[in-house]
């Protein structure tokens, strides 16, 4: 029994009641990984790849090759094939069961990670083991559609799951398999509560597999992230992950001995080998929501950055707001508002030249007169307060507009913060000086195993495999679905929109079902709710969105109750189950209204997710205003025109026109879209070169 690895679990970690991570079972030279990899591994800064257009293209034919060359039913068999090796496994008793997951740990251990691309038959044997631990925890299997999402994980794919469909415990499996292995795995959520949430409801079958999980999250403190990077399995948002990889680097210093850390990280099991390092390393990442991370949030570099008061700013930021408010609109200067920009004319320089004489001599230099004016432009034109923002406690607090979320963490370039602060008549903060930056696209090249999960990976399945090397897998639904699209509804203008959405939901919930309208702003969503109370001053309405998270979870649980309104932005609540009232189901399910149509399709998909799950029914139904913004912002003013002359003389052509125009809308926020992550990944690239 001494070579049981059971007994080693037990004799390091079971005395104390402490989880021992499964990486620290094989101190010293009994690690049976070899010193290569655990370098490779351990150290913090890898090469961080500069790919070409060569590069991308290649990458996104071999990933169509991948996807003729292992189609869906060959997933299929190989999930069967795992469950069905996972039979004989469902007899054993508890103690057998132990003993045969620690020796299947130890068989991954010792193959490795295997090739990319391709599940390994230790890799399947594995799963099989982790299917039958499920059972015994959860008192049910994972059915194949499951396993087949854990397999694509495991393979380096964008697995597409529908909403409801059991991604969490999906990616606990390939969690597990993966470390397993005894190389870092960390799993990426959409926010803090929910990499705390996954952790605790996988902790009873971590506990079984024998490997430890925790999670990172914003108010830690240094030590406590320590010791949560130094579990098997690490959750965290990727801001969060990010975050520490960055400061890892700065405390580090500029030019690391990267084989003397990780030559010191080994002799320690895996842990930090210098003061202020808090990870062991990254190897394994599996992206939830992996839409929104790897391609919404990649737009914006996750910057690391110092105060450094600075009085003479603070002053030009409110001079610049006066400035900007004496200037005209189309004259002096001009708005691009499907580019979301600003600038100065020729006649607006003279303008600004001539107010900025009575100023102090910061302002005597023109191209800062006019920088720090175009931006307070900006701000006053394009920063919408309780939509790109929100004043809480006398601060600006910016909006995730994606997910409706506060983002507290996040702060403007060096001069906006202050500007919109001044202009919104707060105290103006200290500016920051950077100190170390990363977009989110190149931290995640960085990982040498990535796999990730959505409900919506379809639409950018080229963009997937061209920056990540990622194929896109989309699993079928375990029963079948039964949702009903109604019909679009066009209408002339926002306010008639908003009363004709709120008619419908009362109308709806009236009958006994519950409604979901999704709206993009904090301030288009009060507008509905308001419509409700005047139309209704009894409904049951309730609104989730920024401004209110904190009521997240309590609003979300009463939302599929019979009769119940529920407002939400751009998906404030994702990746949390809505559960329907048996009378809800017995009625219909519950009834989606888009009310405001988003730049990206699969947004709008999102949404549509949210009802008709595991098998529920459901109906959607869409509300479109000729004065629609992203019509506004993306097309053509006399495509508009002539969308509301049809509007007006040829109704009958509504839902058709409707789905045309916002079709080529989406298109084109989508390209344009895609070339700001493209600008960011080429700045990275050129920081990189020159040393930054």
């Amino acid at each position: 029994m001494k070579s049981d690895p059971l007994t080693r679990i037990v004799a390091r970690g079971g005395e104390t009641g402490q989880r021992v991570p499964l990486h620290a079972l094989w101190p010293g030279g009994t690690d049976p990984a070899p010193p290569s990899s655990r370098m490779a591994v351990l150290a913090i800064h890898g090469a961080k790849p500069s790919l070409s257009w060569v590069d991308r293209m290649g990458f996104r034919i071999q990933a169509g090759w991948r996807r003729l060359n292992r189609p869906m039913s060959a997933l299929k068999v190989i999930a069967v094939a795992v469950l069905r090796q996972a039979e004989p496994h469902r007899k054993l008793s508890e103690g057998d069961l132990a003993v045969l997951l620690a020796t299947l740990a130890q068989n991954c251990r010792v193959a490795g990670a295997g090739t990319p691309g391709r599940i390994a038959p230790t890799e399947m044997a594995a799963l099989a083991g982790v299917a039958v631990a499920v059972e015994r925890i959860h008192g049910f299997t994972p059915h194949v559609e499951q396993i087949m999402g854990a397999l694509g994980l495991l393979g380096g794919d964008m697995v597409e799951m529908a909403t409801g469909e059991g991604k969490t415990l999906t990616a606990a499996m390939a969690a597990i398999v993966a470390a397993w292995r005894g190389l870092p795995c960390h799993v990426v959520t959409a926010n803090d509560y929910l990499a705390r949430r996954d952790v605790e409801i996988g902790q009873p079958l971590f506990a079984l597999c024998r490997v430890s999980a925790a999670s990172v999250f914003g108010e830690m403190p240094p030590d406590s992230r320590a010791a949560a990077h130094g579990h098997d399995i690490v959750y965290g948002t990727a801001k969060e992950l990010l975050g520490d990889y960055l400061r890892d680097g700065l405390a580090l210093g500029k030019n690391p001995s990267r084989a003397a850390f990780a030559l010191s990280a080994a002799r320690q099991g895996g842990g930090g080998g210098r003061e202020g390092v808090v990870m062991r390393g990254i190897f394994q990442v599996i992206v939830d929501e992996a839409d929104s991370v790897l391609i919404d949030e990649a737009v914006t570099p996750l910057i690391i950055s110092s105060q450094h008061p600075d009085t003479w700013l603070d002053q030009a930021a409110r001079d610049a707001v006066q400035l900007a408010g004496a200037l005209r609109a189309g004259q002096e200067y001009t708005l691009h508002r499907a580019l979301r920009n600003v600038s100065l004319t020729g006649e607006g320089e003279v303008r600004v030249e001539e107010l900025a004489r009575a100023l102090s001599p910061f302002w005597r230099h023109r191209d800062r007169a006019r920088e720090l004016v175009e931006m307070a432009l900006y701000a006053r034109e394009f920063m919408i307060r309780d939509q790109h923002f929100v004043v809480d406690d006398d601060k600006i607090v910016l909006v995730d507009e994606l997910t409706g979320r506060l983002a507290r963490q996040h702060t403007l370039s060096l001069g906006m913060q202050q500007i919109l602060e001044a202009g919104q008549g707060l105290p103006i903060s200290p500016p920051t000086e950077v100190s170390a930056r990363l977009s989110f696209q190149r931290f995640f090249q960085l990982f040498q195993r990535i796999g990730g999960m959505t409900g919506t990976a379809e639409e950018a399945r080229g963009e997937f495999a061209k920056v990540y090397r990622l194929t896109t897998v989309r699993i079928p639904t375990h029963r079948p679905v039964r949702r009903v699209m109604w019909p679009m509804v066009v209408l002339f203008d926002g306010e008639e929109k908003h009363t004709a959405i709120s008619r419908a939901a009362l109308e709806v919930a009236a009958a006994g079902r519950a409604v979901l309208i999704g709206m993009k702003s904090v301030r288009s969503s009060e507008a509905v709710y308001r419509r409700l109370r005047e139309l209704d001053p009894h409904v049951a309405a309730n609104i989730l969105h920024a401004v209110h998270h904190a009521q997240e979870s309590a609003i979300v649980a009463k939302a599929g109750q019979p009769g119940a309104i529920t407002i939400a932005t751009n998906m404030a609540g994702r990746g949390t189950d809505i559960a329907l009232h048996k009378e809800v189901r017995d009625k219909g399910g519950l009834h989606v209204i888009i009310g405001e149509t988003n730049d990206f399709s699969r947004i709008d998909r999102q949404l549509i997710g949210r009802c008709a799950r595991q098998g529920d029914p459901g109906t959607v139904q869409r509300f479109v205003a000729c004065d629609e913004e992203l019509a506004r912002r993306f097309l053509p003013g006399w495509v508009v025109g002539m969308w509301i002359w049809q509007h007006q003389w040829l109704s009958w052509l509504d839902g058709w026109c409707g789905r045309l125009v916002l079709h080529v809308a989406q298109r084109r926020a989508e390209r344009m879209a895609w070339r700001q992550r493209q600008a960011t990944l080429k700045m990275d690239i050129e920081l990189d070169r020159s040393g930054f």
